[in-house]
Order: C-alpha cells, then sequence, then structure tokens
C-alpha cells in the first residue's frame, strides 16, 4: 500500500539535558489493528532525563531530579504502524555532534544531519515498510550514548497482538511438527549444538509459554516410562540357580574341574552361571530424557545468570526473576526421582528410535525442547527471530497453514521441506527454492501436492513464479488440475474508491489481475499438436488478512470464484475456514466439475465431441451356459432370439457379454466385448458352433459375428440383486466408464455426472435399477431424476426438487446443495 502522508503532530518528545528527540506523525490509528486497551510497550533508556511526552495520550512525565542513567517504561495504546512516515527530529543543546543508528536496517540510514556543516541538528523521514515488533531508536552526542527508545510497531491490516503473535506461534508449532512427522519412519542422530540454540531471552519466552506443557509431558513419561528387559549372569551355588541359559551350559564346559560324579552315578557341579531377568530404564529414550531436563536447567540458570548481570544501574523485574525460580523447582524436581538415578548420561554416539515420535510424553517433550532450543529459527531464511518483515511472515504462515489444514484431512506421504544434514534436522523453506509436499487422499485414493514457491515456470510471454501451487491427480482425467494460493500481505482498505468494484474491503484490483495472469499465461504445448497451447492452471485465489469471513461472503471478488473461478479468500489465524471449504471442494471435485469453473475460448464447446444418449448401439447378451462363453469367444461370434430384439434396435455396433452369478459366480460381471462386423437372421439350425434342440430348429435367431473380442480395463461388477431381463442395451461411453452393471442404464448426461460427483463424495451411495427408471440412493434417501427435475425424497416423501437445468449448467455447486440434503435429517 502507500506510504501515508506525514503529518504535522507530535506523537513523542523527549527532552535530555543534552538533546531533545521529536518524533511526528500521523496519530489516527488503522482501524484493523488498533486495539482499545493499553497493550503497546515504550522503553527507554537515557541519561539524565528532564521529561517525556505523548501529548496525544496526555502522557506528560517530568523529572526534574533525575540524573544518570534510567530506564523509563510505559503501556501506551499503539502510536507506531508499519506502512506510514514518520518525522524524526533531534537537537543538541550544547552543539553536540549527534550521530543517529537502530537496530532496523530501514530506518538506520534515514535520519542525518539537516546540513553537513552542523552535527548538533539531525533529521529524516522513516518508513518501517511492512517490519513489525520492537525497533531501537538510538542517539549518540559526541560518540556517547545518550538515549535509546524501544518503540513497538504494529501491522496495519492485521491485530498485532492477535493474528501476528498467533502467526508466528503457528510457524513455531507447524515447524516442529514437521519435524516430528519425519521421524516417525526415520533415525537421525540427536546432535545438541549449542551455537544454533536460541538466545538465552528467545528461551525464557518460549519457555514461559510452553512450561505448563512440558511439565505435564514430564509427568505422563514418569507414569508409563519407557523400559527394557535384560539378562544377567552371576555364578551362584547350585542351589541357588533358578534358571540357566545356553551361556551356562558353555560356563560348565570351560569349567570342569567343579563338576563332580558322585557314587550314585548322578553328575552335579557346586557352582554354576545362573541367569536373572529384570527390568531397566536405563534405555537411549530416557537417557535423552535426562538430558533434555539438565539442558533446560542449564538453559534457564544461564538466562537467569545474564539476565542478573546485565540489570546493573537498572532495576531487576522481581517478576522474572520469580517466574525463572518458580520454573527452576517445578522441572528440577524430574531429576530426583528414582527412575533417572539409574539411568546414565547421553552418549552423543546413540541415534534416537521411535520412541520420541510415536510415545505418549516423549513426542511432546522432544517437540517443546525442538521449540525451546530453535526458537523459531530453521534453516533458509524463513524463521529467524530477526526477520520481521509482516509480509514475509504472513506468506510463509500461508504455506505453513495449507499443509496443516491438508494434513488433518489426507495422509502425509513425502515432503521436501524437510533437510537432513550434519547438523540435524531442519525445517528448510525460502524464498527462490521450490518446496513440495505429497498427500494421499484416502476416499478416492488420488494424490495431491502442494508446492511453495515452485520453480520459476516458463511461458510464451514472461515467466510466473506464484506463491502456493495446488496439484490434483484425479481418477479419470490424464490431465493433472493445478491451483493458484497466492498470499498477498495487502487489502483495499478505500472501497469507497470509484475504480474498486464493492463497498467493502478486499483484495485489491491489480492482485486480481495477477491472478487472471497466473491462470491465463501459464500454459503447456500439447505434445498431440505442436500449436496447441493448453492451460494447466485452473483457478487462482488471493489470500488475504481479513478477518469478517461473514461479511466477505457478499464481496464481489468472493462470488467471483463460483462464476470463474478466480478472486479471493480472508485468511488469518482466526479466519480459515472459507479457505478449508475451498480446499475440500476443489480436491473433492469430480475432473468434470473441475472443468466446469475452467473459462474456456469462444467456439470450442462445439469442437467438443457430444455423447448421444437415446442412440444406444451396444448390445449387452447374456449367455445359456458357461460353456457358450468360451465357444463364442472361440469362434467370434454372438447369437440372441430374435424375438428377443425390437426392429428399432438396429444397427447393433457392438456386442459385451454378460456372465452370470448363477454361471459364473466369483467371475460374474462384463469383460468381454466386441465390435460387431456383420449381423445376420439365420435358423438356430445354422449356428452349428452350439448345440441345439429340435423344437428349436426353425426358431429365428441374430448372428453377430464380431471382428475381434477385447477385454474392459476393468469389468463391470454385478450388484447383489441381478437385472430382470428388460434392458439390453447402452452406449459404448457407458460400457468403458461403468463399474457396476446399473451405470448401463444411465439416461443422460446429468444422471452421469451426479452418479460420478456421488461415487467420489460418498462410498456407501448406490445406484439403482427397478427396471423402468435410474435412481440413486444414499442411506435412506434417495435421488430421482424426472420430469425436468431431480427430487430427493425419503419414505415415498419429496424433500426437495431441484431444476434439471441448474444442474446442467452448475453441476458442482448444485451437486453440492442436494448432497447437503443428503446429509441432513429433514423429517
Amino acid at each position: 500500500m502507500d506510504s501515508h502522508r506525514t503529518g504535522s503532530k507530535t506523537i513523542l518528545e523527549i527532552s535530555l539535558d543534552s538533546l531533545t528527540l521529536v518524533i511526528k506523525g500521523k496519530i489516527k490509528a488503522p482501524k484493523l489493528s488498533h486495539p482499545d486497551d493499553n497493550s503497546s510497550s515504550l522503553s527507554i533508556k537515557s541519561r539524565n532525563m528532564k521529561h517525556i511526552l505523548v501529548p496525544a495520550q496526555g502522557i506528560q512525565e517530568y523529572y526534574p531530579d533525575v540524573a544518570g542513567l534510567g530506564i523509563f517504561d510505559f503501556k501506551v495504546k499503539p502510536l507506531f504502524f508499519e506502512q506510514t512516515d514518520y518525522v524524526v527530529t533531534v537537537k543538541a543543546h550544547n552543539n553536540e555532534t549527534l550521530e543517529f543508528s537502530s537496530n532496523n536496517s530501514l530506518i538506520s540510514s534515514k535520519v542525518d544531519r539537516v546540513t553537513d556543516d552542523d552535527g548538533s541538528l539531525l533529521s529524516g523521514v522513516i518508513n518501517f515498510a511492512n517490519s513489525a515488533g520492537y525497533a531501537d531508536l538510538m542517539v549518540s552526542a559526541d560518540g556517547v550514548n545518550v538515549i535509546a527508545v524501544r518503540i513497538e510497531v504494529y501491522p496495519t491490516k492485521i491485530s498485532y497482538k492477535e493474528d501476528y503473535q498467533q502467526m508466528m506461534a503457528d510457524i513455531n508449532s507447524m515447524v516442529s511438527e514437521c519435524v516430528l512427522d519425519f521421524m516417525k519412519s526415520t533415525y537421525h542422530t540427536f546432535i545438541p549444538d549449542y551455537d544454533k540454540s536460541s538466545t538465552p531471552a528467545v528461551f525464557f519466552t518460549i519457555l514461559q509459554a510452553v512450561y505448563e506443557k512440558y511439565i505435564q509431558a514430564c509427568r505422563r513419561i514418569l507414569e508409563v516410562p519407557h523400559h527394557k528387559l535384560i539378562s544377567e549372569h552371576e555364578v551362584k551355588p547350585f542351589y541357588k540357580v533358578k534358571r540357566i541359559d545356553g551361556r551356562s551350559r558353555k560356563w560348565l564346559e570351560k569349567h570342569p574341574e567343579i563338576v563332580q560324579r558322585n557314587a550314585a552315578g548322578d553328575i552335579r557341579a557346586e557352582r554354576i552361571l545362573s541367569v536373572e531377568k529384570r527390568i531397566t530404564y536405563d534405555t537411549v529414550e530416557n537417557r535423552l530424557v535426562k538430558f533434555i531436563i539438565k539442558d533446560t536447567l542449564r538453559c534457564l540458570r544461564d538466562f537467569a545468570v545474564r539476565y542478573s548481570a546485565g540489570g546493573k544501574g537498572r532495576t531487576l523485574d522481581e517478576n522474572i526473576i520469580e517466574c525463572v525460580k518458580r520454573m527452576e523447582n517445578g522441572i528440577r524436581p524430574f531429576l530426583n526421582v528414582s527412575l533417572f538415578k539409574d539411568v546414565a548420561e547421553q552418549s552423543m554416539s546413540k541415534s534416537m528410535s521411535l520412541v520420541f515420535g510415536m510415545a505418549p510424553g516423549y513426542r511432546e517433550l522432544y517437540k517443546y525442547y525442538l521449540m525451546l532450543k530453535n526458537g523459531i529459527s530453521a534453516s533458509g531464511d524463513v524463521f529467524h527471530m530477526s526477520v520481521r518483515d509482516t509480509a514475509l511472515v504472513y506468506e510463509y504462515w500461508c504455506f505453513l497453514k495449507l499443509y496443516s489444514i491438508l494434513k488433518e484431512r489426507y495422509v502425509l506421504k513425502s515432503e521436501d521441506i524437510i533437510k537432513v544434514s550434519r547438523k540435524g534436522v531442519t525445517v528448510d523453506l525460502a524464498r527462490g527454492r521450490e518446496s513440495r509436499v505429497r498427500f494421499y487422499n484416502r476416499k478416492t485414493g488420488e494424490n495431491l501436492f502442494l508446492s511453495y514457491n515452485p520453480s520459476e515456470i516458463s511461458t510464451q510471454t514472461v515467466n510466473q513464479r506464484p506463491d502456493n501451487v495446488l496439484e490434483l491427480e484425479k481418477k479419470g482425467s490424464s490431465n493433472s488440475f493445478k491451483y493458484v494460493f497466492d498470499a498477498k500481505y495487502k487489502i483495499e482498505m478505500n472501497p469507497e474508491d470509484q475504480y474498486y468494484p464493492d463497498s467493502m474491503p478486499g483484495p485489491r484490483v491489480q492482485d486480481i489481475n495477477t491472478m487472471h495472469r497466473y491462470r491465463d499465461a501459464i500454459v503447456y504445448e500439447n505434445a498431440n499438436s505442436r500449436f496447441t497451447f493448453e492451460k494447466t492452471m485452473f483457478g487462482a485465489y488471493i489470500l488475504f488478512p481479513y478477518a469478517d469471513e461473514e461479511k466477505y461472503k457478499e464481496h464481489r471478488f468472493y462470488k467471483s470464484i463460483e462464476k470463474v473461478n478466480i478472486g479471493g479468500i480472508p485468511f488469518l489465524p482466526s479466519a480459515t475456514s472459507m479457505a478449508e471449504e475451498l480446499l475440500v471442494r476443489l480436491i473433492d471435485d469430480s475432473p468434470e466439475s473441475a472443468y466446469e469453473l475452467t473459462a474456456l475460448p469462444s467456439g470450442i464447446e462445439e469442437k467438443l465431441a457430444k455423447i448421444n444418449w437415446e442412440h444406444r448401439d451396444v448390445l449387452i447378451g447374456k449367455l445359456e451356459d458357461r460353456n457358450q462363453l468360451s465357444i463364442n469367444l472361440n469362434n467370434r461370434f454372438y447369437h440372441i432370439p430374435a424375438s428377443m430384439i425390437e426392429e428399432g434396435a438396429f444397427p447393433i455396433r457392438y456386442v459385451a457379454i454378460y456372465q452370470s452369478r448363477k454361471w459364473f459366480g466369483g467371475e460374474a460381471g462384463i469383460t468381454w466385448y466386441g465390435e460387431v462386423r456383420k449381423t445376420r437372421a439365420v435358423r438356430r439350425k445354422n449356428i452349428p458352433e452350439l448345440p441345439y434342440s429340435p423344437d428349436a430348429a426353425e426358431t429365428i435367431y441374430y448372428r453377430f459375428d464380431v471382428k475381434e473380442w477385447k477385454q474392459l480395463n476393468k469389468p463391470i461388477a454385478i450388484k447383489e440383486r441381478e437385472p430382470n431381463g428388460s434392458r439390453k442395451f447402452t452406449t459404448l461411453f457407458l460400457l468403458e466408464h461403468s463399474e457396476v452393471v446399473p451405470e448401463l442404464w444411465i439416461n443422460s448426461e446429468d444422471e452421469f455426472r451426479f452418479n460420478s460427483e456421488l461415487k467420489r463424495t460418498a462410498r456407501d451411495a448406490e445406484i439403482n435399477d427397478d427396471g423402468v427408471d435410474v435412481s440413486f440412493s444414499f442411506k435412506d434417501k434417495t435421488i430421482a431424476f424426472a420430469d425436468g427435475k431431480i427430487f430427493v425424497t425419503k419414505a415415498g416423501k419429496i424433500l426437495n426438487a431441484y431444476p434439471a437445468n441448474a444442474f446442467a449448467k452448475r453441476p458442482g455447486e448444485t451437486f453440492r446443495n442436494i448432497y447437503r440434503d443428503l446429509c441432513t435429517d429433514m423429517l
């Protein structure tokens, strides 16, 4: 978004003995991120403070008698925001030479001398861009640091105290989950790396957040500790020995001197090597638990020492000191329990087993330890604490949240965001490098892929690089279906603009145009036609920071998704339901529904092959007995009484052989079919390949000579109740795309589409054949096509009716409405 205009109102004024620092700018907070309470931090460390003013909030603090170094902390309403200009002016009182600096590289060089020959007056305009969090502004006079101001910068498009911090927490949690998921199926050496550890302050902050769960995990381990059974051998007098093993026999062989034979001829050993089995808790897993607890205490003590040492010249926060003691007292007793007294120290040569990936308590403890040691940093440029660019944080969070949503519903099969090196197991997610995760949909048996920052996609014009791409494999289609989910930390906050097409906040127009570009520019060259290019992206959506999902449902850029498959979706920690719904819908849709929302060039509809559902030229032929099948196949023909076929049924182009359950048992169904080469009307006696009764010798039969018998890719199964024989004809399309016999009698494209959607969505749904009409059933409800409508009934009562032409125009949307009826008990 464009920078805000610089205002003339004073936000903060600080006066010292040596200088005065004034910051002016826009005071009014953005609508989306302005909390009502004093939740923002303002901390000032200075020498010889005189007064501090925050005019807009009525703060006026005077310190006429304060000398030397002092620290002044305030809780105020948010003062500073990203993407906003602020004028900083610093004036020395006694012509000292001033220097300005900051820990934020965006502003460290923006405040400089007004004139080159006067070092006592500094001024400049600073803008934090998309950075959020804490920023330090420091000024020195004649080389001596005299003031450091720590301010808190708030996002303008999301709530800092809720959404921003929740995103950071989500990232931390999801990173740990990624590593733990990876470790479930692999072994990796545990190598503590103190250089990689987070700083003590970060360690303490995270431990505060997870302390209670950390303690619960330790208690869970003590309730059900990991153990193993070991064997111990000891030489004992024979009368004390209860159990021996192979080592005992070998020991006797090496010590024959203790074996004696008495007068009665009995052999007896005075001593023997006995074996006793006992449970031990000295396992690799418990050694690592002991190490984790000890290392946690070490890091906690390190923080306490550094905090106390850094407190010279300032007042220590007793609450922090008490918190450290409380956590130490809560964790230390676990080392004193009898379980760990006999557990050896962790050996770095040992490998960590799956106990830490699966066992209760162990899994959680290791997760929290990862968080403590790594904070929110991992390999790559993604999770470093120093990265405070809100737009980048939002982009990473969007990918990981999409990953998390898919992981809850589908089986994680593989991922390349997990990297293994000599440093251990890390999450590697960085701009400019593709990360790809594969999931498996148990319901449909299909794979789906989520890619972050996929490799630059070459096009015929300008190459493209979307943020996140969902790729779906769907049965019944050789093509993959791709959808862009582009994270945009931008929102149109001025919908009253004459060029914005809606009255509510939403995605920016230029970002919607980018989605059109992604979908229309990314194409591939069809291998079957050198001059034909086809689109690979079926939809493109903006993920943007907006919390009011219900209100947004009326937005034009949400409704456009149903029409052209391009639009925007609100996506924040507090607003994920719309994105989840869209993901599930895209994954559950059949290939036909996926094509439904694809914008096609004008005129292409006429080029698509159409099926004539009324012209049924495939005869489903039954057999008289089991032997007839081999005779028909070997002699390439099929015959049927002429009385069983009406004249209007011709021409018959194909014959498919129906193998009944009566004659074929487990081999029942339709497997063989062939194209008819010639059709003849003959008397039964002129079909010599099969025996016949004298009474049928003169009966007229149709003989169909077949060019070649072929097998279907997958046999068509017979349901529990076999058809009554009144139906005999279907189409080649239905023959090649049916799974059960009743599907052969589908009468229209609408019924076929509905059946396809129903099979993908509900495994226990069925297609019914009553000999007259085809209907569908799900649980206790029935769906039937009749009189231009689709009826949903239960126990003979109509629950709802939908126009069939509505389904023809928008099959995916109409099916979802019908399916909601099926899943709702309306009686």
